[in-house]
């Protein structure tokens, strides 16, 4: 199946206000080849039936669940309900579905029969303790890493379950033309960006990073909380080297990313490896070119020429200092490609001629 020119409906347990995520970004990718999106939001009680409104090119969908318990429901009233729901939308942008791209197995428990290809796309492993029946009857099912793919087949034990990885918005490349080169003779700023709310965050090191390079501002970009419980996020909210602006839009985040000096990306991968397994995070850092600690990404144990990373269970504060001591190194011309040209390699573009290759073998 060439994927331009189709109508797909998009199902996605994020709403798309908010932090922009893969589905986000895949819904913007899909609209760029020439397709037409329904990005449907989870419900709320503040709709009356099904609501669509514009965001640029992308139909967004929120909607009112009347039914209560219909997950728990026998499957024919189940499929009543939610083909009764892919009907109103189908009706309310211009037809039905070619496609029904679910990330979200909270909601429907199977998919449908005659209302579109089913593609299952799971992007985060903590939300298969439900949706075996999606997986079960998905004609393909996407993962973003291999500790996904391999908890998903668990449940189906059949060789349609692909680890495609994160994709790169690539938005991102375009600046890096802009900026290239122009970079200052030695470390200034350091940027982190992401969910600074999540669990995972080792603001521990982060804390004793910042303490330990006083001369180097730090940059923090996504939601945050100034009342939140972590003693370390508290003493590094009142650090006069750090900065805290929330979340920004895709178009202040980019160019505010190319012109940090060294991207951080720090979990405590003690916690849950599974959920460090992989990251779209790195491949927007990479994109920039620009110098990236992190700490143990499984997926990128094979490439760690592209940046300074740990282990795992070591302390990310000795390879941060590494790369500021060999900046100079680190952030000459050959590196900087290196990383752009990883990025590029996994784009949107090339992540979707590859689905629509798995689409036409089956």
């Amino acid at each position: 199946m060439e994927l331009s020119g189709k109508r797909i409906l998009l199902i996605s347990p994020q709403p798309w206000d908010g932090l922009h995520m893969s589905k986000h970004h895949l819904a913007q990718a899909l609209v760029a080849r020439g397709n037409t999106v329904v990005f449907l939001d989870p419900p709320t009680s503040s709709t009356r039936s099904v609501s669509i409104r514009r965001e640029g090119k992308v139909h967004v969908a929120t909607y009112r669940h009347w039914f209560r318990g219909i997950n728990h429901m026998p499957r024919a009233l189940h499929m009543w309900y939610y083909k009764r729901l892919i009907r109103q939308l189908g009706a309310a942008t211009g037809g039905g579905f070619d496609v029904l791209w679910c990330f979200d197995t909270s909601r429907m428990q199977w998919f449908p029969k005659g209302m579109g290809y089913p593609l299952l796309h799971l992007a985060d492993i903590d939300i298969l303790h439900q949706g075996s029946g999606l997986l079960k009857e998905a004609e393909l099912i996407l993962t973003v890493s291999d500790a996904i793919q391999a908890k998903a087949l668990t449940f189906v034990g059949r060789g349609h379950v692909v680890d495609i990885g994160h994709a790169l918005d690539e938005r991102w490349l375009e600046h890096a033309k802009q900026v290239a080169g122009n970079k200052p003779s030695g470390p200034r700023r350091v940027a982190y960006a992401g969910q600074m709310q999540w669990n995972y965050v080792d603001w521990g090191a982060i804390r004793a990073i910042a303490l330990d390079h006083a001369d180097l501002d730090f940059d923090f970009y996504g939601p945050y909380r100034k009342d939140h419980p972590d003693e370390d996020l508290q003493t590094v909210l009142g650090l006069p080297n750090t900065h805290f602006h929330g979340l920004v839009s895709k178009e202040e985040l980019i160019p505010a990313l190319h012109a940090a000096d060294i991207l951080l990306l720090c979990y405590r991968d003690d916690l849950s490896e599974d959920q460090c397994s992989n990251s779209h995070k790195l491949l927007e850092y990479l994109s920039t070119g620009n110098v990236v600690v992190s700490s143990n990404i499984r997926a990128y144990r094979k490439h760690k020429d592209l940046l300074v990373m740990t282990t795992k269970g070591e302390d990310i504060r000795a390879f941060f200092s590494h790369a500021v001591e060999h900046f100079h190194v680190l952030e000459a011309p050959s590196y900087r490609e290196r990383r752009i040209a990883f990025a590029r390699d996994h784009g949107y573009t090339r992540m979707l001629e590859r689905v629509e290759k798995l689409i036409e073998h089956g």
